[in-house]
């Protein structure tokens, strides 16, 4: 029913051992509906939910599509599809959405996290947990600014600090705690929620719902919340980024519902920037080998020979000094 609460738990790297902790440490009759967002990757199937469910006193299950959510229950993302909640009336539910990636991840935290924000309100409480880059922290500054809670695992507790981090500077109110003591200070936290059914989030609806852009006559289309234009592409489909500005965080999402936080975003040009750069180094090395066999069969044409000889050194020399480069930048 929409009177209980949400508790989300997001991880990535690392986070499975402590999801395993504070599942551990939930009360079999916790007042919360209970949903869980892990980076699974490509894998085709997931085991978290039975590992869950032998975890701690609370049932877990892999989330279907449609399901109301229940108290004392845990919920699964699947693998390659979000995991989101919707309100329809006084039921809430659980919605799975093939929908645009989020960091380049489906399931995404930041997704499951800003759409229980917009489902609950002030009846949200979130953790971040180990993982790396800055996932989960645009989701986590969502909660807060809707009126949720949000916990973070103790940075020197995980196996990877970075996603907690970045979670608790984006939401500087967010409490820290080991994943062996987070179970009962969620739970706590859980009770401590502000009662009542009827408390929603003022967040615009999530883009892939959006044909805004389709039916708009101007090219430089903003949502609500897009707060401007940039001239950057979106890595994965080539549509322009707008940036949306939250107190302490920043994040960018293309038209079609490609999101990236920075941190996200700029791991995924850096990575994008060197397959261009190999890909230069493999046209410039093909051109010198060209021009070298062009250059043996220009016969007395002396002209086009040394025509041929500078040019192969010329992309031969550049090609050299590319490769040379990117392999120190690897070492370092």
């Amino acid at each position: 029913m929409v009177d209980a609460p949400l508790l989300v738990l997001g991880a990535s790297a690392g986070g499975v051992e402590a999801l395993v902790d504070v599942v551990a440490g939930l009360p079999g009759d916790l007042p919360a509906a209970v949903l869980v967002t892990v980076h699974t990757g490509d894998r085709p199937h997931s085991t978290l939910a039975r590992v869950l469910a032998r975890a701690g006193p609370l049932p877990a299950a892999q989330a279907t599509d449609g399901e109301p959510l229940r108290a004392g229950r845990i919920l699964v993302a699947p693998p390659d599809r979000h995991l989101l909640v919707r309100r329809h009336g006084e039921v809430v539910s659980a919605v799975l959405s093939a929908g645009p990636t989020v960091n380049r991840h489906r399931p995404a935290v930041d997704a499951m996290f800003a759409s229980a924000a917009r489902a609950r309100g002030l009846r949200v409480v979130a953790a971040v947990l180990s993982g790396a880059l800055d996932d989960g922290a645009v989701g986590a500054a969502l909660v807060d600014r809707a009126g949720g809670r949000v916990l973070v695992q103790d940075p020197a507790d995980a196996r990877f600090d970075s996603m907690p981090r970045a979670a608790a500077a984006a939401v500087p109110s967010a409490r820290a705690a080991p994943a062996s003591a987070l179970g009962p200070l969620l739970t706590t936290t859980v009770q401590e929620l502000p009662a009542g059914g009827d408390v929603m989030a003022d967040t615009p609806p999530t883009p892939a719902d959006d044909d805004g852009m389709v039916r708009s006559g101007d090219p430089v289309f903003l949502r609500p919340d897009e707060t401007t234009a940039t001239r950057m592409a979106c890595p994965e489909c080539g549509g322009g980024l707008a940036r949306i500005d939250l107190p302490r965080i920043g994040y960018f999402r293309c038209h079609v519902g490609h999101q990236y936080s920075p941190r996200s975003l700029e791991a995924v040009q850096r990575e994008a920037a060197e397959a261009k750069l190999w890909t230069a180094i493999a046209a410039l090395e093909e051109h010198a080998a060209l021009a070298r066999y062009l250059d043996e069969g220009a016969g007395p044409d002396l002209d086009a020979g040394e025509a041929y000889i500078r040019a192969a050194e010329h992309s031969a020399e550049l090609a050299g000094l590319m490769r040379a480069r990117l392999l120190r930048g690897r070492a370092s």
